[in-house]
């Protein structure tokens, strides 16, 4: 399946003039998934919100091979089992050490399913954009202009960066990736093509699942560099919980990394400008651990 989109990170600061409490802000990710007949038709299109971004990448891959083995989703004779999905998306590592996840799924502006608690002005959000026909800025003015009805005036702060796009082709893609780390941005662009003659089309849930990956990996990478060296200053404690996420966080980055090496056995993957090396970021982190962090006992002094 062809498919053209993009994973936005979002916050949204809604500031109530009436009042002189604290600014109210929703974070969420978020991502369009138009599922596409091989005839370009978009029979249906989903919007996903999660708390984190491979959640969101992971939760589109299933939808998307859900229709590519058995057509359009709302209306098949036997529902569609968004909680298998969702329990698919989400790995031991995550279901341990991330107890805020959570998942929306919207069609139509509709909720149709969620998992976990979000904030509810996303539903505010999907419910303007699917009204208002047009692009989705046009939400935001829209959703000022429905609180103003209901007797409260807002302003809304829409801040958004793109973390990752997606240009999937029957055979061939791109997959940009856009890390922000704690001192910079980096880039870096997966170009993909199917292996010699072969007429068989990309698996688009597949790239995705590698895009996921990524983003995975990344966020583990750095947490791992940091509790290490954490660990090594006595900031973490031998037998904690922390020192048992480190550990975990470190074989969840092994499989992530089997993971895009089955993507790389089963297409040509060309890199720009270099394939990001996990234990690369893991050790610049340690790196930077060494120059910020402050040993208990001198921190006690100090």
């Amino acid at each position: 399946m062809e498919l053209n989109t993009s994973l936005l990170r979002e916050k949204f600061s809604i500031h109530d003039a009436s009042v002189s409490a604290d600014m109210i802000v929703a974070l969420s990710n978020r991502m369009v998934v138009e599922l596409t007949s091989p005839r370009g038709q978009v029979d249906e299109t989903f919007i996903i919100r999660s708390h984190n971004m491979h959640s969101c990448v992971r939760m589109a891959a299933r939808l998307i091979k859900s229709y590519d083995t058995a057509g359009p989703i709302m209306n098949r004779p036997k529902a569609y089992d968004w909680e298998s999905a969702w329990n698919a998306v989400v790995n031991d590592y995550e279901h341990r050490f991330n107890p805020q996840r959570w998942i929306v799924i919207y069609h139509k502006g509709k909720i149709i399913f969620s998992a976990g608690e979000h904030h509810i002005f996303l539903d505010v959000i999907e419910q303007c954009d699917a009204r208002s026909g047009k692009a989705y800025e046009h939400a935001i003015p829209m959703a000022e202009e429905a609180f103003k009805q209901a007797g409260k005036v807002v302003r809304i702060n829409h801040d958004s960066n793109v973390a990752l796009v997606i240009s999937l082709e029957k055979q061939s893609g791109r997959l940009g990736v856009i890390l922000r780390g704690p001192n910079r941005t980096t880039t870096f662009t997966m170009n993909i093509q199917v292996k010699g003659k072969s007429k068989d089309p990309i698996n688009t849930a597949q790239c995705l699942a590698s895009a996921a990956a990524y983003l995975e990996g990344v966020q583990l990478a750095f947490l791992v560099g940091m509790n290490h060296e954490k660990i090594r200053l006595g900031i973490i404690e031998r037998f904690s919980e922390e020192e048992k996420q480190t550990r975990e966080a470190r074989a969840r980055l092994s499989r992530l990394a089997g993971e895009i090496g089955n993507l790389e056995d089963a297409y040509d993957i060309h890199y720009r400008p270099d394939k990001p090396e996990f234990q690369h970021i893991l050790m610049d982190a340690e790196k930077l651990a060494q120059k910020i962090l402050i040993p208990p006992d001198e921190n006690m002094t100090g």
